[in-house]
């Protein structure tokens, strides 16, 4: 039987999916993401966001319209960051938060946390001292909150402002027990998870390296209890600051499980790839390092850093 549908020949058809329709060339990026081909999401996400600005440019859009294209950012962001396009990722984050107003937020319980994306962007890449510029958001918006108090501790636990990063964890102890939403989970939740980072961070500050393992990886499995989202609403994901902290610590086989679990969640992350030929060298198991680091090569290929650590 003949399919119900007339072939399209090559010559006519349309490049990329409805190239007027912002939505529908974001979605390929879900499949993209979750299968490791993070330039080609990051693509799918480009050419929805350029296609919601040209709509941009002809109507007013309905009030709503503008978090479809906060989401194309948004995951444009979380798909830049995995190849290591620090800025890139940071200018789709801001352009993500720029495009949603409070008001807006305010009526769309749980929306502020996709755009505090931005200040895990910023803890992704250390970006410490622009973090410690950040203006403090509407104290209404609880997870937008809570992300800008997780960020400043980390920041101010960096550069050695331990004090200082107590008292912002404190704060953040305090939002972390609000209710709300946060994305697809609850704020307590993604808070939870934001609070044992930070505090790790201070533990480090503090040259306890065994208290930062046993936080961090109380903090990866609170991790993964949270509710699944594409992108994940845990923007960072833990075990990449866990494994640094293994590797330094001289843990490189407990380090080599840790990325490898992560590159079972997170195809072909450049982050992990970087720390699991850390690890696999500090084994002396030369050959297979050897071909995790081609591996790394091929995902880090756009990426505008350069890593000494699978964390900054």
């Amino acid at each position: 039987m003949a399919p119900p549908w007339k072939a399209v020949p090559a010559a006519e058809r349309l490049p990329g999916m409805l190239p007027a329709a912002g939505h529908l060339e974001h979605m390929p990026a879900h499949i993209m993401q979750r299968v490791g081909r993070y330039e080609d999401a990051a693509e799918a996400n480009r050419k929805g966001v350029a296609a919601d600005l040209a709509y941009f440019a002809m109507t007013k859009p309905l009030d709503y319209y503008v978090t479809y294209t906060a989401h194309n950012y948004q995951f444009l962001a979380f798909s830049a960051a995995m190849e290591g396009r620090q800025a890139e990722t940071i200018e789709a984050a801001r352009q993500s938060r720029a495009l949603v107003s409070d008001d807006m937020l305010l009526t769309m319980p749980g929306a502020d946390w996709y755009v505090a994306e931005l200040y895990a962007a910023m803890v992704r890449f250390g970006m410490w001292h622009e973090i410690l510029a950040e203006p403090v958001p509407n104290p209404k918006l609880v997870g937008l909150t809570g992300a800008y108090l997780y960020a400043t501790a980390a920041a101010l636990a960096a550069k050695g402002r331990v004090d200082d990063a107590k008292a912002q964890i404190a704060e953040l102890e305090k939002v972390s027990a609000l209710d709300g939403d946060a994305g697809l989970n609850r704020v307590q939740d993604v808070l939870a998870v934001a609070v044992l980072n930070a505090k790790s961070r201070i533990a480090l500050a503090e040259n306890k390296g065994d208290e930062a393992v046993d936080l961090l990886r109380e903090a990866v499995a609170k991790e993964d209890r949270l509710a699944y989202s594409e992108p994940a609403d845990w923007f960072f994901p833990t075990r990449h600051l866990l494994g640094a902290v293994l590797i330094e610590a001289g843990q490189a086989k407990d380090a080599e499980v840790v990325y490898r679990d992560d590159l079972g969640r997170h195809p072909n992350n450049g982050w992990a790839l970087y720390g699991l030929v850390q690890s696999l060298k500090l084994q002396g198991r030369s050959t297979d390092a050897v071909a995790a680091q081609q591996q790394f090569d091929t995902a880090w290929k756009n990426a505008d850093i350069t890593l000494s650590a699978s964390a900054f």
